[in-house]
């Protein structure tokens, strides 16, 4: 009997688990917000709907602070992607291609990253 009700509990969870959305921390919002930023305003082309759609669903509940702070990280990126400096440019495309990866792939991604990586505990 008890069996039963743990397996149905895992169940219940796992369901629960993969419908609700990854959270992003304030920080990794705003990681995530400059990294659109950027890849956005490089000339590859890059395709942005997994991060796109994942910043505007979590969006949702952020306070009006954060949501400045992004405005203003995305302000700041598109203006250093404008740049003529090629030192900060190829700074740009480092980022873009290694640690922004992450965020690119949206939601999967974050959520694969996240069990890859070793615990705090």
């Amino acid at each position: 009997m008890n069996f039963a009700a743990i397996v149905l509990s895992a169940a219940a969870l796992a369901t629960a688990g993969s419908a609700a959305a990854v959270e992003l921390k304030d920080n990794e919002f705003l990681e995530a917000t400059r990294c659109r930023a950027l890849a956005k305003a490089e000339t590859a082309g890059l395709d942005t709907a997994a991060i796109d759609n994942m910043l505007r669903d979590q969006a949702y509940g952020r306070t009006s602070r954060v949501l400045e702070q992004a405005k203003s990280e995305r302000s700041r990126a598109n203006r250093q992607a404008r740049s003529s400096d090629e030192k900060l440019r190829f700074e740009i495309r480092q980022e873009v291609s290694g640690p922004c990866q992450v965020w690119l792939g949206g939601e999967q991604s974050v959520e694969a990253a996240r069990a890859a990586a070793p615990s705090a505990d």
